[in-house]
């Protein structure tokens, strides 16, 4: 009863953070179109939720350390994890269909795999080898057909948009290698988002992106604000899922981020996703699915 109880408790966080991060695409469409500037809405998305980690971290007694390592640490994947994919996906946000940005960028899993053998954190296995392959046929359905989206101009802004996935996974190697020993998911998290945050501001203002976020509040303010309480509040459930189901379990939220991505498009835009995109996506959310099930194996065997 007790594990029933638990597993539905880790199913009901990673349903909850799958719908909230799986939001965040539309939303920022949404932002874009209504005259918020890319790189000023990824400044907002760094800071916003950087002050709000922050006060969480405080109240919990998890002090973020300042000495040279940790700096670099949060230098470096602040910029590969949040500075870079995320202001790639705000340029490219108003250029393809929301859902479709979705389900690319949640392909991180399925580059990381490779990159962590090139690193040599991972070893080959043919499980896994094949949910990669699953997951760049999906890919390649995105962008290769004639009449997978819209418009075949899109298909350069969704090349692009694998930049951010790419960033992701770079950064995940990175952390894999150089996190300190001491240093919490939470103090990591407030870090980084420091560190965008740092990262982002001369390029706002030299870019004169700068969005001015003051009272009375537009309805692109709100949705900026929106935004900022739905990406802390991810922030939190992802702390709680990783204490309570672990690592393995939060990786299969790529998966429902990529259908709670559709979802939301077809809601906010009355996006419709056509054959060849709901092809892509099961392949993509079937590659994540079979990764996560041949670590867990794995995990469960050594």
């Amino acid at each position: 009863m007790v594990k029933n109880t638990r597993t539905f408790y880790a199913l009901s966080l990673l349903v909850a953070l799958g719908i909230i991060w799986g939001s965040g695409y539309s939303i920022a469409k949404f932002a874009m179109e209504n005259g918020v500037q890319p790189i000023g809405y990824a400044f907002w998305q760094s800071l916003g939720p950087a002050i709000l980690i922050s006060i969480i971290a405080l109240f919990s007694g998890q002090f973020i350390k300042c000495n040279q390592q940790h700096l670099r640490f949060y230098f470096i994947s602040g910029l590969l994890g949040i500075a870079i994919p995320n202001t790639n996906m705000y340029f490219i946000a108003p250029h393809i269909p929301a859902g479709i940005l979705a389900v690319i960028v949640n392909t991180v899993p399925i580059l990381t795999y490779p990159l962590a053998i090139l690193a040599q954190q991972e070893y080959f296995k043919w499980s896994r080898f094949f949910a990669v392959i699953i997951g760049f046929i999906g890919i390649l359905l995105i962008v290769l057909p004639h009449k997978s989206l819209p418009d075949i101009a899109m298909t350069p802004w969704a090349l692009l948009a694998l930049v951010s996935p790419l960033s992701f996974a770079l950064c995940a190697i990175y952390i894999n290698r150089a996190r300190p020993q001491n240093c919490s998911a939470l103090t990591a998290s407030q870090g980084m988002l420091i560190s965008s945050s740092l990262l982002l501001i001369p390029l706002t203002f030299i870019s004169h992106q700068f969005y001015v976020l003051t009272p009375p509040f537009s309805i692109a303010g709100w949705i900026v604000i929106l935004e900022i309480i739905l990406s802390s509040i991810g922030y939190v459930l992802f702390f709680i899922l990783l204490r309570t189901a672990g690592a393995v379990y939060y990786s299969m939220v790529g998966g429902i981020v990529s259908i709670t991505g559709l979802i939301w498009a077809g809601i906010i835009f009355h996006e419709i996703p056509n054959y060849w995109s709901l092809l892509a996506t099961i392949c993509i959310v079937l590659a994540i699915a079979l990764m996560s099930f041949t670590i867990r194996i794995r995990q469960t065997l050594t």
